[in-house]
């Protein structure tokens, strides 16, 4: 018995061109280092996977950069998942706060990978590189991040409205001591 069941479908594996188009980066990498420590948001554990590249077929890799990591959830998801020390065809996506790579794309073992789809990875990353148009990148439409975004600007707001509020409140506070010594002070040599 349970009261929900989440189960990822997918309608098949697209095209190396279509997944290549549709992925941030595509690369050979292996795995050297699997943390499990982490929790999400309603309790699910995620796993960072981190990638050694050794090979780039789309995406930006520099010289001492060549580290990435990878999410994935074990709430029903689609998240591929990985095995520490064995090389991979990631394509990977990017969802505005990590990489991750999913059961649905071309993502497999090395070994398991046609070396004619390696070959065709190869031409679709000098034909994009050669390529002298101006490329246009598609942010995407990420809600979430969106309402984290104002969600986080709206708090900060408020914390420095606090900080004028609690400053404010306390220059008044002393301004009537000073004033209630003073009285005070007047009272006392009247008195006398």
């Amino acid at each position: 018995m349970s009261s929900k069941v989440y189960c990822c479908d997918c309608s098949g594996k697209p095209s190396i061109e279509k997944n290549w188009e549709l992925a941030s980066e595509v690369f050979v990498g292996e795995i050297v280092k699997i943390d499990s420590l982490l929790y999400g948001s309603y309790g699910q554990k995620v796993y960072v996977f981190s990638v050694k590249i050794k090979k780039s077929y789309k995406g930006n890799f520099f010289p001492g950069y060549e580290f990435r990591d990878l999410l994935a959830t074990d709430s029903g998801s689609c998240d591929f998942f990985f095995d520490i020390g064995k090389e991979y065809l990631i394509y990977a996506k990017n969802n505005s706060y990590a990489l991750y790579s999913s059961i649905c794309s071309r993502t497999d073992l090395l070994k398991n990978i046609d070396s004619t789809e390696l070959v065709l990875l190869d031409k679709l990353n000098k034909d994009f590189l050669n390529d002298k148009k101006v490329k246009i990148s598609r942010f995407q439409d990420n809600i979430e991040y969106q309402i984290e975004l104002v969600k986080n600007s709206f708090e900060e707001k408020l914390k420095r409205k606090e900080i004028i509020i609690y400053g404010l409140s306390t220059l008044s506070f002393i301004l009537f001591l000073i004033i209630l010594l003073l009285g005070s002070k007047k009272a006392f040599k009247r008195n006398i």
